[in-house]
């Protein structure tokens, strides 16, 4: 076993974890616009585009997103192209959809890129894996949950937050790597 791969599993010790996460209190957690935590970079989940796509996401937040560094990750281009592939091309509103989507990726900064290298990729392997056997993730589960832990090691190496609606993933997440921020929001 490489050393680089035995220092993963030292430092986040999935051995030791037994049993399943609860979620955390809202009031445990850090949330856009609470003025507890003001990252200076963050990395967007997935529900930020979708929610920005739908006029969802909450104004007070657009000001905090203007003074912060916004990053990006090839893991949410990925599940934004998926859904392109996914809608009904026979539906009248498909093409609308996938252009807005193709505009919203095309207007993220190349140089604000994050691409997960092998570090980030076992890291996330290890955060999915413990997660999907104490939560008793399905095989869709385990999936989507990889993809999270992919921004989630991936913000937490680059000292970036993970900014995200998705409050269950990323707070056991959160509880499984105390060392990685996220910055929660609400719809």
């Amino acid at each position: 076993m490489s050393s680089e791969f035995q220092a993963t599993l030292r430092r986040l010790k999935p051995h030791k974890h037994r049993d399943a996460f609860k979620p955390r209190p809202e009031s445990d957690l850090d949330f856009l616009g609470s003025g507890q935590y003001r990252p200076a970079k963050l990395l967007y989940d997935t529900t930020v585009y979708v929610d920005i796509l739908q006029d969802r996401f909450p104004q007070d937040g657009e000001r905090t997103l203007r003074a912060t560094e916004a990053w990006h990750s090839p893991v949410t281009e990925a599940e934004l192209a998926a859904a392109c592939g996914m809608l009904d091309p026979t539906h009248s509103g498909t093409r609308q959809i996938v252009e807005k989507i193709q505009r919203i990726i095309e207007q993220r900064s190349t140089f604000r890129v994050i691409i997960p290298d092998p570090e980030i990729w076992r890291e996330a392997g290890i955060l999915s894996g413990v997660l999907a056997r104490l939560q008793g993730y399905g095989k869709d589960q385990r999936r989507r949950m990889l993809n999270d832990a992919l921004l989630f090691a991936t913000a937490r190496k680059h000292g970036c937050a993970v900014l995200t609606r998705n409050r269950t993933d990323f707070d056991f997440l959160q509880q499984l790597d105390p060392s990685g921020r996220v910055l929660f929001y609400k719809s």
